[in-house]
């Protein structure tokens, strides 16, 4: 099984590149970060997608008062927060689907406990508009509601690839959709809540610097593979957009830990 906080360290960090990329990254740079985590294909598509969609930036003149300004927007009458046209377009699109009886979610919940990869996608598009309203009690000064449901998305794909083919071991909720529902909710929440506090600072430091010695030994991996020899820290610093000192300090602490880096 995929270390959750690993994987979504990495998926955060390979972000911050493709943020700073002139070019759109491509499926193959993506997938050298991931290539030691056992990841399906479902989570292969989702990656794709978090990072080949760059959120809309502000524009120069978007101050963070004018921001406050432009936050009248509400979703479906819930907690008032600011965020983007692309953002409101995805809620637009999300609004009219349609509702599954209770028969027919228990039927896909049934399938996915009993392994029917198929059903991933069903229920991934029936949580949408939950994700969505689960998104606004989360919502902070310093946390976007988009940000928020990116989280919670990528959360709600994680849950369920612990959930599929796993009968056996939730076999007490195998006839309960409600039960079903909750355990779903529980991974949407937790990825919600360890974002918002990862923005707000709480344990920010530790949560920053797993990030970058993960990000430091996947580049040197990619690197050395690439070249035939181990990478100097200005092609390491090149490929991961750290500074050369953080670079060279990241190494050096790890390697006083005893870690292979």
């Amino acid at each position: 099984m995929v270390d959750k906080i690993l994987f979504m360290e990495t998926l955060r960090s390979v972000q911050e590149i493709a943020k700073a990329s002139p070019e759109p990254m491509t499926r193959e740079e993506i997938q050298e970060f991931f290539q030691d985590m056992e990841l399906s294909s479902q989570q292969q598509e989702m990656i794709y997608e978090y990072l080949q969609k760059p959120k809309e930036k502000p524009k120069k003149e978007d101050t963070k008062e004018q921001r406050k300004k432009s936050s009248g927007k509400a979703i479906d009458g819930g907690k008032k927060a600011s965020h983007s046209q692309h953002f409101q377009t995805y809620l637009n699109e999300i609004k009219n689907l349609p509702e599954m009886s209770q028969e027919a979610k228990m039927e896909l919940y049934q399938g996915l406990l009993a392994g029917e990869k198929a059903t991933v996608s069903v229920i991934s598009t029936q949580w949408l508009k939950r994700i969505a309203d689960i998104a606004k009690s989360y919502v902070t000064s310093q946390v976007l509601v988009e940000d928020l449901v990116q989280e919670g998305n990528m959360g709600l794909l994680l849950g369920m690839e612990e959930l599929l083919g796993a009968r056996e071991r939730y076999e007490e909720m195998a006839t309960d959709v409600n039960a079903m529902e909750r355990k779903i909710e529980s991974f949407v929440r937790e990825a919600m809540e360890q974002y918002r506090q990862e923005t707000e600072g709480r344990n920010s430091g530790d949560h920053t610097i797993l990030a970058k010695v993960n990000l430091v030994h996947e580049a040197r991996k990619v690197l050395a593979e690439e070249n035939g020899t181990i990478p100097t820290l200005q092609e390491l610093s090149d490929f991961t957009k750290i500074s050369v000192e953080e670079v060279s300090d990241i190494i050096a602490l790890s390697r006083e830990k005893g870690e292979n880096l």
